[in-house]
């Protein structure tokens, strides 16, 4: 599709779009005062359970973080969140979490802000309204965006990138798409493909002559100095540049590591657009593919170069591909704009009949849009476990004056809330650190169990709290004694003793 940035400029932005973005920063903000939970333990242990770490000094240390697989890039910057939290007194799990929280939806509204700039640009203004208001409220976009993980932020920057690819060129927009293209590539190495499609693109605007020399330029110096950038990261916290992009493919690729947590078949992913959005997705790809109105190959072809990639690896889970998101919500406002709207009044009467199929078609689609993500919405928010009981657990127990340690019976490590949650330099006890030791005899190094509320009596331990099915009992007196064993370093079957650390920590 042919874009004419001159017309553009001639149009102001919409009215209404702060409004469409008010909106979606309300919704947000509910899901991060009615819901405290994270959909997958990653959200919490690779990135702000680093940063807490740094911040603070202690926290759990995964075998990533041992093996050199992650860069510090995102747990830094969330570090520099907690300490600003800290010199404004913030210390509380209960009140540094939600800033936290509240600053990464402040950034997912970025998404709404490029949707309706890339698509009013790419394909119309009621596509680019339409494509704001599905943005803003489409579930995925909402209860993913309290959380910080790469696969996010790295589509908040995607999405950045083509939007600054598209509107009317200039050496500002032009250092933000090297900026935010880089940005995606170091927080996800996998939406490499997809910053390429828009690089390839950004090159035959300047072949066109639409773009400069000297913006392509300010362009590439944008995204070699981030390139630079995480490189240094990497050398000054692991001791070598780019070593955690080399291991992460070693480890993974290689090695096979990622299979230990499951493998899905080459069409997972598809599978997965279709059902997690009530068909809607492949509707709209659909549509936009077989549509009268010129096609948006740039939106095709960079949802295909997310999610090909993606398929191509073995291990999948849904998260891996969020790009796909903003990018399928922007391929929906296109379908629903071209079934709705029509060039000119149709002459006959048999033509008419079809333009108003084609607009009801296009009700039902917006219709059916509305009625899933309020349903899930409406169920994430409400039933399916909105308060997490480990991590209520946790912040409990932050609060105990008496708390000497801890004693976790009701679930794996990286099912609670870490450090970042309980806050508390404390030894945290799994049962493999106590299988020799009779229950009798807990009392004497743990102050505090959680467990679940069907669990048996313990000896010199009363209940004190509960939380959905999740018990805390304290001990009846003071511990006198600590377990001489590590803490801070959980297991992980399959790593632990199989492979031997390629890096030097320096945190």
């Amino acid at each position: 599709m042919m874009i004419n940035p001159n017309s553009l400029a001639r149009r102001g932005i919409w009215r209404g779009l702060p409004w469409v973005i008010a909106g979606g920063l309300v919704l947000r903000l509910l899901v991060v005062m009615l819901t405290e939970r994270s959909l997958h333990s990653d959200e919490i242990f690779q990135y702000v359970e680093q940063a807490h770490r740094l911040t603070y000094g202690y926290g759990y240390v995964p075998w990533e973080y041992v093996h050199g697989l992650r860069n510090w890039l995102l747990p830094g910057a969330i570090s520099l969140v907690l300490s600003g939290c800290r010199l404004l007194g913030l210390t509380d799990p209960a009140l540094y979490i939600p800033v936290v929280q509240t600053l990464a939806c402040l950034i997912s509204l970025s998404a709404i802000y490029c949707a309706y700039l890339i698509g009013r640009t790419v394909c119309s203004e009621s596509v680019g309204r339409l494509a704001s208001v599905l943005t803003a409220g489409w579930y995925e976009m909402v209860i993913r965006a309290n959380a910080i993980t790469p696969e996010i932020f790295g589509a908040y920057l995607l999405i950045g990138a083509i939007a600054c690819l598209v509107i009317k060129p200039g050496y500002r927009s032009a250092l933000l798409l090297g900026l935010c293209g880089a940005g995606a590539i170091a927080l996800r190495l996998q939406y490499a493909p997809a910053v390429a499609v828009v690089i390839v693109m950004a090159l035959v605007y300047t072949w066109q002559g639409r773009w400069s020399r000297g913006q392509c330029l300010v362009a590439a110096v944008g995204f070699l100095a981030v390139i630079g950038l995480v490189g240094w990261l990497d050398d000054y916290t692991w001791g070598s540049y780019f070593v955690s992009y080399r291991n992460n493919y070693l480890y993974n690729r290689v090695y096979k590591v990622s299979s230990l947590w499951g493998e899905g078949p080459a069409w997972g992913y598809l599978a997965d657009l279709a059902m997690y959005s009530g068909g809607v997705f492949w509707v709209a790809i659909a549509t936009s593919l077989f549509s009268r109105k010129p096609r948006p190959w740039l939106i095709l072809a960079l949802l295909a170069s997310v999610v090909v990639p993606h398929s191509a690896i073995a291990h999948k889970e849904y998260r891996f591909i969020f790009a796909a998101v903003p990018i399928c919500l922007l391929l929906s406002a296109f379908a629903i704009d071209a079934l709705w709207t029509t060039s000119k009044e149709p002459a006959t009467s048999a033509a008419r009949k079809r333009s108003q199929g084609r607009r009801n078609w296009g009700r039902f689609i917006l219709g059916l849009m509305a009625f899933y993500t309020s349903g899930v919405l409406l169920v994430t928010s409400f039933f399916l476990d909105p308060q997490a009981d480990q991590l209520q657990a946790y912040l409990y127990l932050n609060d105990q004056p008496e708390l000497v340690s801890v004693l976790n019976l009701s679930s794996d490590w990286y099912h609670t809330g870490g450090y970042y949650y309980l806050h508390r330099d404390v030894p945290i006890y799994l049962p493999t650190h106590i299988d020799s030791l009779q229950a009798d005899e807990w009392a004497r190094y743990v102050s505090h169990v959680v467990c679940d509320r069907d669990q048996a009596p313990i000896p010199e331990f009363t209940p004190v709290a509960q939380f959905g099915k999740l018990e805390i009992r304290a001990a009846d007196r003071p511990p006198t004694a600590r377990l001489d064993v590590e803490t801070r370093y959980p297991p992980q079957g399959g790593v632990d003793g199989v492979y031997t650390p390629r890096v030097t920590s320096r945190f």
